[in-house]
């Protein structure tokens, strides 16, 4: 075991942590989710328009002719002069006005008269299958009953289409009737009106038939009906107009788009804010580093060298948390992230080279045994052995190769071996107090937190951990899980990055970057 006693130990406490890391971050929508997924809305809007304008193109045009009828019962006025003048009626009375009106008798006679059973629109023969109502029973001419189902059709037909009803609690009904034809539809509501009539009266004349004396003076008498407005074929169709459909669809469709928008942000723990990270860990957010477009063979030294070119903040804040962890002194600082490809070796690779500029001594360590990506990136470029005598003779530093003035990387990742393991204590102990001695900052490039154990078996010999999160990638509840897998080494964890983000995404959800945050597109 090295001693470690000379340098400063950071550890953290862990006090309220725990608390912390449980709480669930709010989850990001509202206007942001609307303005991330206008494909969303455009779309649902599309489609219900497309299902009201097939609707419109398909629906039947009807008409709806109606007509008014006062309903009231006719009394005598006694007195030196006698009269006969219209009364009260009673709501029974208008009941039964209505009733006849619907009557089989009154819609038998329209049929005949205005000869509906050759009428297509009435002629249909579902109206008489077994699952309609039955149609109301009338006389029927000879002519009707030789073509009884035609005749039964149009009856049915007509019963269905006829609407008779009180207006409010007055005496007056209303008697309507839905044609595809607006003079259709007047006629036929006109010709029942007009056989009603001719009922009421025939009705009237068979109850004064048995007593002669008395028919001249109560033949007037009994309930009758006035129209008050005839039939008039209507000028517009029923329903809703076209544009209106339209305007609605085009709202609902708005409308439930926008709902399921919000929805998917609700159920959606990915991580896409540094409020978001701070909730899930508990740790610093140092800053959000931009995702870089076009960045090369080898994703990890471009993306390290943008990341420089862009004097980006997050490596002059990672640079002070390091500095503080050992001020003056030694310090070992190990970079991790959540899953694999999140972009923690272009951050190590970025500190590293801050470091070296600012004049300090480097060594840049590769400890990811399953994906050496850094060991391979050394390999292929032009190295310069170390100088003589500069480094102590010790096998913990073999491999060593200089990669530029002051930056030196150790690919340690050969000697670690392959599968889940976790990392010998002796050989990171070996290799940092041989550091000690030529280095002044050490920064471990570390597999991930799911990978395996080894970040918890590295974690007590370093001086702090960076963790790295890929924006927009990694949920919330992944992060919170890996995070805890760490056990007694969370105390080591000295702040959080979130790599790889969509700043025209973040915008769009409110998450906009500060100025002084924004990395610019030099290469």
């Amino acid at each position: 075991m090295m001693d470690t006693r000379s340098r400063p130990q950071i550890s953290p406490g862990t006090e309220g942590l725990e608390a912390r890391i449980e709480v669930r971050p709010r989850p990001s929508f509202g206007l942001g989710s609307l303005r991330n997924r206008k494909w969303l809305l455009g779309l649902g809007t599309i489609a219900c328009l497309l299902v009201a304008a097939l609707y419109v193109s398909l629906r039947p045009a009807t008409y709806t002719a109606s007509s008014q009828l006062l309903i009231y019962i006719r009394q005598v006025l006694t007195g030196p002069d006698q009269a006969i003048l219209p009364g009260r009626a009673d709501l029974p009375m208008v009941q039964n006005q209505i009733e006849l009106l619907r009557s089989g008798n009154v819609l038998a006679a329209v049929v005949e008269t205005l000869r509906l059973a050759e009428d297509p629109e009435f002629n249909d023969s579902h109206a008489a299958s077994p699952g309609q109502a039955k149609a109301p029973q009338g006389q029927a001419s000879p002519e009707a009953a030789a073509n009884g189902s035609a005749y039964r059709a149009a009856l049915s037909a007509l019963a269905r289409k006829l609407s008779v009803r009180q207006v409010g609690t007055s005496h007056i009904v209303a008697v309507s009737l839905k044609a595809s034809d607006p003079a259709k539809a007047a006629r036929i509501v006109n010709a029942i009106v007009r056989t009603y009539l001719q009922e009421r009266a025939r009705a009237s004349d068979a109850a004064t038939s048995r007593a002669p004396t008395l028919r001249e003076i109560y033949q007037s008498l009994g309930p009758s009906g006035q129209v008050l407005s005839e039939a008039e074929p209507p000028v517009g169709t029923d329903g809703p107009s076209a544009i209106l459909i339209l305007a609605i669809a085009a709202l609902l469709g708005l409308g439930a788009s926008a709902t399921i928008a919000i929805l998917l942000d609700m159920f959606d723990d990915r991580i896409r804010s540094r409020r978001q990270m701070e909730h899930v860990l508990g740790l610093e957010c140092l800053g959000v580093i931009p995702r870089f477009a076009d960045i090369g063979t080898w994703p990890e030294d471009a993306a390290a060298r943008r990341l420089l070119a862009s004097q980006h903040e997050v490596l002059r804040r990672a640079a002070a948390v390091m500095d503080d962890v050992s001020p003056g002194g030694f310090h070992a600082i190990g970079v991790t992230s959540v899953l694999p490809g999140e972009g923690a070796t272009s951050l190590a690779i970025a500190l590293a080279k801050t470091a070296a500029a600012a004049g300090k001594r480097v060594l840049l360590i590769d400890a990811v045994p399953d994906d050496p990506s850094l060991s391979r990136w050394v390999a292929n470029l032009a190295q310069d052995p170390p100088p003589p005598g500069e480094h102590p003779p010790t096998r913990a530093l073999e491999g060593l190769a200089t990669l530029q003035p002051g930056l030196d990387v150790l690919p340690l990742a050969e000697r670690l071996g392959a599968g889940d393991r976790p990392m010998p204590r002796g050989l990171l102990d070996d290799v940092l107090r041989a550091a000690e001695g030529s280095h002044e900052l050490v920064i471990l490039d570390m597999p991930s937190l799911v990978a395996g154990p080894q970040v918890r078996a590295a974690a007590p010999a370093l001086d702090g951990v960076l963790l790295v999160v890929k924006w927009g990638e990694t949920t919330s509840e992944l992060a919170r899980q890996a995070f805890q897998s760490a056990g007694q080494a969370q105390g080591k964890f000295v702040g959080s990055v979130l790599n790889m983000a969509d700043e025209q995404v973040m915008q769009r959800y409110g998450y906009e970057l500060p100025a002084h945050l924004k990395a610019t597109t030099t290469a």
